[in-house]
């Protein structure tokens, strides 16, 4: 198979960003409104930006409804953004630079429900090597193809190759979807919550499958999930969101070791733990998001924060330097930010 369809090649170098999101929004109008007019729009995304390196693993976590998935689709080019880009190793995707199809061809996608996204129609040899046959492998490179990377996710193709779906448990269903996102030779990823609706036991030997596999295949990933100790395990850098928002960014040592935004110490603080004396008696974040069709103004989070003034309504942060590539969005991370525990700017020498 793979001496037919290779990998795309490297067009910029690795200083060049994989891939890389620019302003990325998507509003969705609510309906009901008099005369056909929308009463509202609902702020899923509202000017995600970040950058993915060849070879890193980007986890990005945050509460339900915080834009994670819709951020993924957005990607992935499964709905159009209300605004924004989306640049892939230096080409614009959408455009004459680089076409749909081939932006398909690099990215593949593992989705949360790893039965509803396969076909039950057909079988599992059938489902991986689909996607080779569109892109001109004949029937039988394809399915030799298909058992090749059935083995690669630890599955025995005369065994499994012609079973459907229903006949698979969850964690060897995952297993196909994966082997199905590699059927293409991708450079990139997007894992939406791959491992969420499978037992503890399931869950470590799908994380391990996936850490072989970037290497073996040159992988970057996108990690997308709420479990903060998974992230940890895989990811080399955290992306934080909040209401659509990004509200820090960096190194998975510095986050965890000290978060810079009360959102994201909350979330840390919000693990269990085994030790008793680092077991919370009061919850570290009280309280529901807002309602994204009618955000609070300046800082989103300052209505369930413990530090916020009034500065914090007045302007929203943007992401600040506090650290070697670890960026917050917190008047507090700022310097002379307006806040009482702002930074304060060091005067300069004479």
């Amino acid at each position: 198979m793979f001496e037919t369809l290779k990998q795309i090649p490297d067009l910029g170098g690795p200083a060049q960003p994989l891939l890389s999101v620019r302003g990325l929004i998507k509003h969705f109008p609510l309906k009901g409104g008099l005369f056909g007019r929308s009463p509202g729009k609902v702020q899923a995304v509202a000017g995600v930006s970040f950058d993915l390196r060849k070879g890193e693993t980007l986890g990005i976590v945050g509460e339900s409804g915080c834009g994670k998935s819709t951020t993924s689709r957005l990607i992935m080019s499964l709905m159009q953004p209300t605004a924004g880009e989306v640049v892939f190793d230096g080409l614009t995707v959408g455009s004459r630079g680089l076409t749909l199809k081939e932006y398909r061809r690099q990215v593949q996608m593992v989705f949360q429900d790893s039965y509803s996204s396969l076909n039950p129609r057909m079988t599992i040899e059938e489902i991986i090597a689909f996607a080779p046959r569109v892109h001109g492998l004949d029937k039988r490179a394809s399915l030799a193809a298909a058992h090749e990377l059935l083995a690669a996710v630890g599955l025995n193709p005369d065994q499994f190759g012609r079973r459907y779906p229903h006949e698979l448990s969850g964690g060897q269903r995952q297993r196909i979807n994966i082997a199905r996102a590699l059927a293409l030779r991708p450079r990139l990823l997007i894992l939406d919550e791959p491992v969420s609706a499978l037992d503890k036991s399931v869950q470590a030997q799908v994380l391990n499958l996936l850490v072989d596999l970037k290497a073996q295949y040159d992988l970057s990933y996108l990690f997308i999930s709420h479990d903060l100790n998974v992230v940890q395990h895989m990811s080399d850098r955290v992306l934080v969101m909040y209401l659509g928002r990004v509200v820090e960014v960096g190194p998975v040592d510095a986050i965890y070791a000290g978060a810079a935004h009360p959102y994201t110490a909350a979330l840390l603080a919000s693990r269990p733990s085994m030790d008793p004396d680092r077991r919370c008696t009061e919850p570290p974040l009280s309280g529901d998001p807002p309602n994204p069709v009618n955000p609070p103004s300046g800082c989103h989070f300052r209505t369930r924060c413990a530090h916020a003034e009034p500065v914090c309504g007045e302007q929203g942060p943007a992401l600040a330097a506090v650290g070697d590539a670890h960026f917050a969005a917190c008047l507090m991370a700022q310097h002379n930010g307006g806040h009482s525990r702002s930074l304060r700017a060091q005067p300069e020498r004479t």
